[in-house]
């Protein structure tokens, strides 16, 4: 079962685009990958976001949602109806900052 799990998550990898990059202070413990969501849109903006790969944990995947769907946006053209797609949205651990001296 794994193999066919770690296959299937470097194919989503290597095939989907990095989207978002969030900073966070730390990641928890239970993340295990950056989550995949599946964005539809209406008017150039996410209308339906739903995780398609989970990062191991639910609130990173809820707040993978919610940056989706506040930072991705596309110029519509009249008429242009804009295809579902998938999206790796990426969490980074930020540095601890330098102690002041």
């Amino acid at each position: 079962m794994y193999p066919a799990l770690l296959l299937s998550t470097l194919l989503i990898a290597q095939t989907t685009p990095v989207g978002v990059t969030v900073n966070v202070q730390k990641l928890p413990a239970t993340y295990a990958q950056n989550p995949v969501v599946h964005l539809e849109f209406d008017k150039g903006e996410v209308s339906t976001c739903a995780v398609k790969q989970s990062s191991g944990n639910a609130g990173i995947d809820k707040v993978a949602c919610q940056q989706a769907q506040s930072q991705v946006k596309f110029p519509k053209k009249k008429h242009q109806k804009l295809e579902p797609m998938d999206m790796i949205i990426a969490f980074v651990a930020a540095p601890a900052p330098a102690p002041a001296q």
